[in-house]
Order: structure tokens, then sequence, then C-alpha cells
């Protein structure tokens, strides 16, 4: 899920045209997570001390991510999302649609791409403040979170396209094919990579409740 992204070296949001768009015509960028994510911690009157005391994350780090300098793995953006609380759309408000059943079309999904990880994430609805949070998560050759996963709730995987390594606390890693499901509870640390070095790997991800 990642590229016009790598030109200011930060993790940005892109309405795209379609999923794994490869020309810089296909997407259009709305702005840096970066400039997004000081504009809520100076609303909030915080420094980045203050911060990066309750993250984790250095503070040296975190201006350099707000002044588009550093890229930013998803693991260390969903700390400052819950740290901040907010949603992952409260950094690109976009109207939701007010009537039922709510369509989105690929053209007008949201991803968010982390540059260093190789992993874009898409999101299939037009907000996340809901029961749940479908995504479309595109992993690059070889690419893996940076860090695993750990959040309140549930999680559900299912495997689109290549090959998935699943690794969960407690049990033997796991390699999901084409058309392969799984279902484990996300407060244990879980850490996805593509378990192919050449070719891309695609898989819907349901979280519950939403986790940006």
């Amino acid at each position: 899920m990642r590229d016009s992204c790598t030109i200011l070296h930060g993790l940005q949001f892109i309405l795209v045209g379609e999923p794994m768009a490869t020309s810089p015509t296909d997407t259009t960028s709305f702005g840096s997570v970066g400039a997004a994510l000081r504009q809520v911690r100076k609303a909030r009157g915080l420094s980045l001390h203050d911060v990066a005391e309750a993250t984790g994350i250095s503070a040296s780090f975190l201006s350099l991510v707000e002044k588009d300098r550093s890229d930013i793995t998803i693991g260390r953006l969903v700390r400052l999302i819950d740290f901040y609380g907010i949603s992952i759309t409260d950094l690109l408000p976009f109207a939701a649609q007010s009537e039922y059943p709510e369509v989105m079309r690929p053209k007008e999904r949201r991803v968010v791409q982390s540059a260093s990880e190789g992993i874009d994430i898409y999101l299939l609805t037009a907000d996340t403040k809901r029961q749940m949070m479908p995504l479309q998560v595109e992993f690059a050759p070889g690419a893996r979170l940076a860090e695993p996963g750990r959040h309140a709730g549930e999680e559900w995987l299912l495997v689109l396209v290549g090959e998935l390594l699943l690794e969960l606390e407690g049990a033997e890693p796991k390699l999901l094919r084409r058309g392969d499901t799984a279902y484990y509870p996300a407060e244990r640390p879980h850490l996805l990579s593509n378990a192919s070095a050449t070719k891309p790997l695609r898989v819907l991800c349901v979280d519950t409740p939403p986790t940006m």
C-alpha cells in the first residue's frame, strides 16, 4: 500500500482513480499528514516534548514528520491518532454520504501510503467513525509492517492476491494464500508481511472497532 508520496518523504493522503495506480497522473495529492498532525498538536496546546513523552516517539522525529522531512510508519501514525483522540479522516476531512446504501466508487477511495514500508491502505468507507473499518491493504513485493499491530477489538483478513505471512503472538506463523481468511483478537500483537519477494500482496481487512 505506496508514488508521489516519496517526493515529500512523508506519509500522504491520496484520492486515487484505481487501486495499485503507478502513474503520477492517476493520483491527486491532498497534502501531507505532517502538516495536519502539526495543526492537531497546536490546537491542543501541546509541545513536541508532550507528544513524545505520551507516545514514545522522539520529539526530533515528530518535528521531522511535521515538516515533511521524514516518512512515518503505519504503526506510529496509529499511535498518534490514538493519542490525539481523532480518526484518520479527521486528518483529511471529506463529506460523508448521508444516505444508505453508502456506495464508494474506486475513484473516490482515500489511500494512506507509507513509502518506507511499501504499504498502501485504502479506506473503503467515507470515514472511520462507525462500528467497523473495512480496508484494502496492498503490499509491495517483500514489504512488511515495521512494527506489530495491537489494538482493541477483533480483526478479520481475506487474501485477495498473493501470499500473506501472519505472525500472531502465542501462535505459529501462518502462510495465507488467495482465498484464505484469518480471524483473531486484535489485542494480541500481530505482524503482517508479504511472503513473496517478487509479487505484490492484496488483502481485505476488517477491524472492529475502527483503529484509525
